[in-house]
C-alpha cells in the first residue's frame, strides 16, 4: 500500500470534502481518503498496482473539484493567499454597491431622504424607477459573486449539493422573484395603476445581501484560517533563502535549496542554519527553540549536531550537511503538523456523516417550509422568505471547520514546545489515557550508566578488581561493560589480554586472564564457576541493589573477587512528571529489565508505587506487558484501559506500537520515529504530561465547536422556518446570512484560543479542573 498527499481545490464546506471523500474512496484500489477542508489537501492510502495518481485525480475531477499529487508548501505568496486577495476585492466591490442598495431600500424607513422621482410610495413612474435602481445595483453584486451560482449549480447537477448550492438557491430565488415583481411594477406604472403597493415585495436587498454577508464571513474565516496554518509557514520561513558553502577551498553564496549532502556550510553569528549537519570546526552557540522549545542557546563545537532553522547566535563554525531540503528536521516537523491537520479525529466522523446528507435535507426542509406556509395562507412573499431563511442559515461550514481548525492550532502549538503529534486520532486517544507505562533506562533515568561503587572481597584491592573487571568487559557492547571500561580508563588502569572469551546472554562474561578463568555477571551466573556465593557477598549485592544501583559480581575459581555497581541517574524531571501524570488521573507503571530491588529503588525516587513496577522484563516482552495492562489481565479485573507507552523509540518500538498511544521521548532531531504516535524532542518526561494536557485542551475545543455547530442548526432552522412567528420572533434572509457566517467565525475564533496555550499555565490548573 502507498500513502500519498494530494492538493485539492474548489472545496467550500464540509459537504464538499464529504463529496471528495466518497469519490476517491469509491475508486478501485483505494483503501482510505482523509480530506482536509482547512488545508485543501487529502491523504490517500491506495494500491498503486491497481490505481494511479492520475486515476485518483480524475475521481476528484468527476466529483467537481480539482486535485494534483503532492502538496507544495511555500513561504511567501501562496495560492491560498492569492485566492484570499481575490475574495477581498470581490467583497469590497459588492459591499460598496450593497451599501447604496441598502440606503435605497431601507433608508426611507428610518427617515433618510430619497429623491421624489424614486419614491417607492410616489405616483406615476416613481415606484418603477425605485425598482429599476435596485435592479441596477443588485445585478452587479450577483455578477461579482457569480461563482456561488456556478459552483452551486455544478454540485447540484452532480448529485452532491453543497454550501454554494444553498446560497445559489436562496439568492437566486430572491432575485428572480424580485425581477418578476419589477416587471409587474413597470406594467402597473405604465397603465397608471397602483404600482406603489408592490414595492414592499421586492427582494433585491436579500438577493444581494446573502452573497455579500457570506463573502464577508468567508473572508474573515479565511483570515482566521491563515492564522491556524501559521505553525507550518512560520517553520518554513525559518530556513534562510541563501547559504555560504565552501567548495574547492572557495566560499560561494548559493540558494539554500541547492545545498547537497556532505557540503561544507559556513555558519556566522546572527544567521539561520540552512540545513541539518554536524560541526566539523570552530565553535559557537545556537538557539534551537524551534526544536526543543527552550530559548537558552546551546554551545556548538566539533562533533555537535546543528539543526536547520536554528539561529546561530554567536561564533563561527564550519558544518558538514547531513540532511537537506525536505529531509531536514524543520521540514519534517512542518510535514507532521500538516499531516495531523489533514487527519480526522474519531469525533469528527459523526460530523462527516451528517455533512454528507445535510444539504439535501436542508433543501427538503426549505421546500416543505415554503409549501406549509403557502397552504396556511401566508402568501407567496412571506412563504418564500421563510424558505430562503432555512436555506441560508443552514450551510454546514462550521461542521467542516470544527475539528481541523482545533487540531491545526493544537499540533502547531505543541510543535512550538517540542511536542510533535502525528495524527488527530492519536491526539484524541491521548486525552483519554488511563495508564502511563514508561521505560526506565533513558526515560526515567539519564541512560548514562556510570560506575558508582567498587567493593573488593578478601585480600583483593580496588585496583585489582577494576583491572580484572575491565579486562573481562573490554570486548562487550553492554552498557554496564562500557561503564566499567570507561571507569578503568579514567583511573589510568589498563586492562590485560584475555583468552577463551565467551558472553552469555542474561548472565555475564567468562574468559581466562593470565591463564586463570574468571567470570563477571549476576550472582547465579558467577556462582557456577566459584562453587557458590558467600552470605557476605549476597548481602553486599542486595544492599547495592536497594540503593537503586545495578551490581555485578567478579569471581574466579577460588571465590569472589569483588563487586562493581553501576548507576543510571534519575532525571531531575522524572519525579515531577510522575506527579503530573497522577494529578491528571493516570496511574504510572514502570517497565524495566532490572531486578526487583533496583527497580523499586528507582520507583521510590520517582514516586511510582511498588505495585506498579514490573521488573526483569526483557525488551521483546514489554509489548506483551502493555497488552496485559490494556486488556485488564495485569490488574486482574478484565477492564480495558487506554494505555500510553513512553520510551526512547528504539528498543521500545514494539511496545510503543502496541500501546494505544506511543510516545518517544528525547528524540531530538529524529522526528520521524515510525513506531511513535507522539515525538518529544526534549529529553524531559514532563513533556509527556504536557502532551496529555494539550490533548485534553484540544478535545475540549473540538467538542465545543461541534456542539456549537450541531445545536446552532438544530435550534435556528425551526426559527428560520417561522416556528416562533406567533411569538413575534422571525428572521429575514439577511439576518440568516449574517448568522450563518457568524457560526463559522465563532468556530474558528474558538480554535484560535489554542494558539495561546501555555504548558506552564496548564500545569498550574492541574488539581482544580484537570
Amino acid at each position: 500500500m502507498t500513502k500519498k498527499k494530494f492538493s485539492v481545490t474548489g472545496m467550500s464546506c464540509s459537504a464538499c470534502s464529504a463529496a471528495v471523500t466518497r469519490a476517491v474512496e469509491g475508486a478501485e484500489g483505494v483503501t482510505s481518503a482523509a480530506v482536509s477542508l482547512l488545508t485543501n489537501s487529502m491523504v490517500v492510502e491506495y494500491d498503486e498496482s491497481v490505481v494511479s495518481d492520475l486515476a485518483i485525480c480524475d475521481a476528484v475531477k468527476r466529483a467537481g473539484y480539482s486535485a494534483s499529487p503532492g502538496v507544495v508548501r511555500e513561504s511567501g505568496v501562496t495560492a491560498e493567499d492569492a485566492e484570499y486577495e481575490k475574495r477581498k476585492k470581490r467583497l469590497i466591490i459588492s459591499a460598496a454597491l450593497c451599501v447604496v442598495l441598502m440606503y435605497i431600500t431601507m433608508g426611507h424607513m428610518i427617515g433618510l431622504p430619497l429623491p421624489p422621482f424614486a419614491d417607492p410610495h410616489g405616483a406615476g413612474l416613481a415606484p418603477a424607477i425605485y425598482a429599476a435602481i435596485q435592479f441596477a445595483l443588485a445585478t452587479p453584486i450577483l455578477i461579482v459573486n457569480f461563482h456561488f451560482f456556478t459552483d452551486g449549480a455544478k454540485a447540484a447537477f452532480r448529485g452532491a449539493p453543497n454550501m454554494n448550492t444553498l446560497i445559489a438557491v436562496g439568492a437566486g430565488a430572491s432575485y428572480i422573484y424580485a425581477v418578476y415583481v419589477t416587471v409587474r411594477i413597470f406594467i402597473a406604472a405604465a397603465a397608471g395603476g397602483e404600482a406603489h403597493t408592490m414595492t414592499g415585495e421586492l427582494y433585491y436587498e436579500s438577493a444581494a445581501m446573502i452573497p455579500v454577508l457570506i463573502s464577508l464571513g468567508k473572508t474573515l474565516e479565511g483570515r482566521e484560517n491563515r492564522k491556524t496554518t501559521k505553525a507550518i509557514t512560520a517553520l518554513l520561513d525559518l530556513t534562510p533563502d541563501t547559504a555560504e558553502v565552501e567548495r574547492g577551498g572557495e566560499i560561494f553564496t548559493v540558494s539554500a535549496e541547492l545545498i547537497e549532502k556532505d557540503d561544507v556550510v559556513i555558519l556566522r553569528a546572527g544567521g539561520r542554519i540552512p540545513c541539518d549537519g554536524v560541526v566539523i570546526s570552530g565553535d559557537g552557540t545556537a538557539d534551537e527553540s524551534i526544536i526543543t522549545g527552550e530559548s537558552v542557546p546551546v554551545d556548538k563545537s566539533e562533533g555537535d549536531a546543528a539543526v536547520a532553522g536554528s539561529l546561530f547566535t554567536s561564533g563561527f563554525c564550519k558544518m558538514k550537511a547531513t540532511r537537506t531540503g525536505e529531509e531536514t528536521t524543520v521540514s519534517k516537523i512542518a510535514s507532521l503538523v500538516e499531516d495531523a491537520a489533514s487527519s480526522k479525529a474519531p469525533v469528527q466522523k459523526l460530523a462527516d456523516k451528517i455533512s454528507g446528507i445535510f444539504v439535501p435535507i436542508v433543501i427538503a426542509i426549505a421546500v416543505i417550509t415554503f409549501a406549509a406556509w403557502m397552504i396556511s395562507g401566508a402568501g407567496f412573499h412571506r412563504s418564500l422568505g421563510y424558505g430562503i431563511c432555512v436555506l441560508v442559515i443552514s450551510c454546514p461550514c462550521a461542521l467542516g471547520l470544527a475539528t481541523p481548525t482545533a487540531v491545526m492550532c493544537g499540533v502547531g502549538r505543541g510543535a512550538k514546545h517540542g511536542i510533535l503529534i502525528k495524527s488527530a486520532d492519536a491526539l484524541e486517544t491521548l486525552g483519554k489515557a488511563e495508564v502511563i507505562l514508561t521505560d526506565k533506562t533513558g526515560t526515567l533515568t539519564t541512560g548514562e550508566t556510570e560506575v558508582s561503587d567498587v567493593v573488593p572481597f578478601g585480600d583483593n584491592d580496588i585496583n585489582e578488581v577494576v583491572r580484572l573487571a575491565a579486562s573481562l568487559e573490554e570486548k562487550s557492547e553492554h552498557p554496564i561493560a562500557k561503564a566499567i571500561v570507561k571507569y578503568a580508563a579514567d583511573a589510568g588502569i589498563a586492562p590485560c589480554g584475555t583468552e577463551d572469551y565467551a558472553a552469555f546472554a542474561g548472565g555475564g562474561v567468562e574468559a581466562k586472564i593470565e591463564g586463570r578463568p574468571f567470570r563477571i555477571g549476576n550472582a547465579a551466573f558467577v556462582s557456577e564457576l566459584s562453587g557458590g556465593i558467600g552470605e557476605d557477598v549476597l548481602s553486599t549485592v542486595e544492599k547495592l541493589a536497594r540503593e537503586g544501583k545495578t551490581p555485578v559480581v567478579l569471581a574466579g575459581e577460588d571465590g569472589s573477587v569483588g563487586a562493581v555497581a553501576v548507576r543510571d541517574g534519575i532525571k531531575e524531571s522524572s519525579p515531577r512528571a510522575v506527579s503530573l501524570f497522577k494529578k491528571l488521573g493516570c496511574s504510572v507503571v514502570m517497565l524495566t529489565g532490572d531486578n526487583k530491588i533496583t527497580a523499586e529503588a528507582v520507583g521510590k525516587e520517582t514516586g511510582i508505587d511498588a505495585g506498579d513496577i514490573i521488573s526483569s522484563v526483557k525488551p521483546e516482552g514489554k509489548d506483551r506487558v502493555v497488552a496485559s495492562v490494556a486488556d485488564g489481565s495485569f490488574a486482574g479485573d478484565g477492564r480495558k484501559r487506554v494505555t500510553v507507552m513512553i520510551g526512547d523509540g528504539v528498543n521500545d518500538s514494539p511496545s510503543l506500537a502496541r500501546a494505544d498511544v506511543g510516545i518517544a521521548v528525547g528524540a531530538g532531531a529524529d522526528v520521524a520515529i515510525e513506531s511513535a504516535d507522539v515525538v518529544l524532542t526534549r529529553d524531559d518526561l514532563c513533556d509527556g504530561a504536557r502532551a496529555l494536557m494539550l490533548s485534553r485542551a484540544v478535545m475540549r475545543c473540538i467538542k465545543q465547536n461541534l456542539g456549537w455547530a450541531f445545536f446552532y442548526n438544530v435550534l435556528l432552522i425551526p426559527v428560520a422556518a417561522g416556528a416562533l412567528s406567533a411569538l413575534g420572533v422571525t428572521l429575514t434572509p439577511m439576518i440568516s446570512a449574517a448568522a450563518m457566517s457568524l457560526s463559522s467565525l465563532c468556530v474558528v475564533t474558538n480554535a484560535l484560543r489554542l494558539t495561546r496555550w501555555d504548558p506552564v499555565k496548564a500545569e498550574k490548573k492541574i488539581g482544580s479542573d484537570a
